[in-house]
């Protein structure tokens, strides 16, 4: 059986872990979920696990990923994100039973009139990778600064979707369908790709000689 593999990108206060843990419905089983940090995820989730990336490889703890559920992985504010992204390109290159989902990104409508420094560069890295842009906490303060990030990846044409969620009623059946609606290539099949498109031409991830990135996604929320 399958395992499909969700990526979740968030930022501090949106609530991403109690948001996926909503979207599961009761007949369904509990998808397994991996964090960085420990206590972002807390220890009375029986279904919940650590991973971490080191030297290029991702490694987890707790819970096996090998069960045919759903694998939610919220990844880290103080890990650069290329080197998340790169190392779970590799998990699912090397493991067959493990598809890709999507890759969620939630932000906190709250912070975006006036985010912190670097805030746009890394969103425009996260878009990159993204399929859905999730919204959360609006309201009427924030309402305009949100239709300002929906609109500039509008104007830009990228293929990702955006939801602003509300306390009930979300669309998870959409949010979470795997058809891939993110701008990057670089989990699709390398057998079907351009040159340009494979991982390692990809913007964010290319290197230069020294092995830096030839583009660096900033880190405004780690710790």
């Amino acid at each position: 059986m399958e395992n499909i593999l969700y990526l979740v990108v968030a930022t501090p206060g949106a609530g991403a872990f109690s948001l996926i843990e909503s979207a599961t419905s009761e007949d369904s089983p509990l998808p397994n979920l991996y964090s960085n940090s420990s206590d972002q995820l807390g220890s009375k989730n029986e279904k919940a696990g650590s991973f971490d990336v080191e030297n290029g490889n991702v490694s987890f703890s707790g819970v096996n990923m090998s069960t045919g559920q759903d694998n939610f992985v919220f990844l880290s504010n103080s890990i650069p994100l290329a080197d998340q992204i790169e190392a779970f390109v590799k998990l699912i290159e090397e493991k067959q039973e493990i598809s890709m989902g999507r890759i969620l990104t939630f932000l906190d409508s709250n912070i975006l009139p006036s985010p912190p420094h670097q805030f746009e560069e890394w969103v425009d890295a996260v878009s990159h990778f993204s399929d859905c842009m999730l919204f959360v906490n609006r309201t009427n303060e924030n309402a305009s600064a949100i239709q300002r990030v929906k609109d500039r990846y509008g104007n830009m044409h990228y293929p990702m979707e955006t939801f602003i969620l509300g306390k009930k009623n979300n669309p998870w059946s959409r949010i979470l369908d795997p058809t891939p609606r993110r701008l990057s290539h670089v989990f699709d099949a390398p057998e079907l790709l351009d040159s340009e498109d494979l991982p390692e031409n990809d913007r964010f991830l290319a290197k230069i000689a020294t092995g830096d990135r030839k583009h660096r996604i900033p880190l405004p929320f780690a710790q």
